[in-house]
């Protein structure tokens, strides 16, 4: 029986290029969503930010799926802040919530903003969840640094059946990026891990080419 993300995957060395075609495809649209869902536009710390991107030699997505208590959110802001050690400059550093501004310039905006998205953001149906994973995996093809991928709060409903195939596509994205671009470690710090659809959607992810990490 194939698997599920078998069709994302080239049949052969020499069409490897048409998949890394449709990833920068869905990169593009990803663009012109975040253009429409963050609101971007030029602000003061814009330049100095674009810089910091070019000269970075890593990159950070926490993506919050929902709030979560105020004990959790320092806690996890603690641990993903050990994780990027004493240099922190070096980390082009992105969130993944329609609460805050994607982009943080330096790492103390990076805290803050994680807390207000990680304390303010509400709940996304099930189906926005995927997407903006699907998103991030488009935004992974910008580069070909190594890249941690965070994933924060709940999962929305019991069951994630109907965006299982969608999450499914996303995996095969990632893992062909981290084959072919840059290593990719994704992060679960879903609440609580044993709720059914936060355990099954981290089992979508793993048994793939890239790391995956439960805490």
């Amino acid at each position: 029986m194939s698997a599920p993300h078998e069709s994302m995957l080239p049949p052969s060395t020499k069409n490897g290029w048409k998949i890394v075609l449709a990833l920068f495809a869905l990169l593009a649209t990803t663009g012109l969503v975040l253009s429409i869902l963050y609101r971007d536009s030029a602000k003061p710390g814009e330049v100095i930010r674009k810089a910091q991107r070019k000269a970075a030699t890593r990159v950070v997505y926490t993506i919050v799926f929902s709030s979560i208590d105020d004990g959790s959110a320092d806690r996890i802001i603690r641990e993903i802040v050990q994780d990027l050690g004493a240099d922190t400059s070096t980390a082009d550093l992105i969130i993944g919530s329609p609460v805050t501004d994607p982009w943080c310039a330096s790492i103390a905006e990076y805290k803050r903003n994680l807390r207000k998205a990680m304390t303010e953001t509400r709940e996304m149906p099930i189906g926005k969840q995927s997407v903006v994973v699907s998103m991030v995996a488009g935004l992974l093809t910008k580069n070909e640094l190594p890249a941690r991928v965070y994933l924060v709060g709940r999962i929305n409903g019991e069951d994630v059946s109907t965006i299982a195939g969608r999450t499914s596509r996303t995996a095969a994205a990632i893992e062909l990026r981290s084959n072919m671009m840059g290593p990719v470690t994704v992060i679960s710090y879903l609440s609580p891990p044993e709720a059914p659809a936060n355990r099954n959607y981290v089992r979508l992810f793993e048994g793939k080419a890239f790391t995956v990490e439960r805490r």
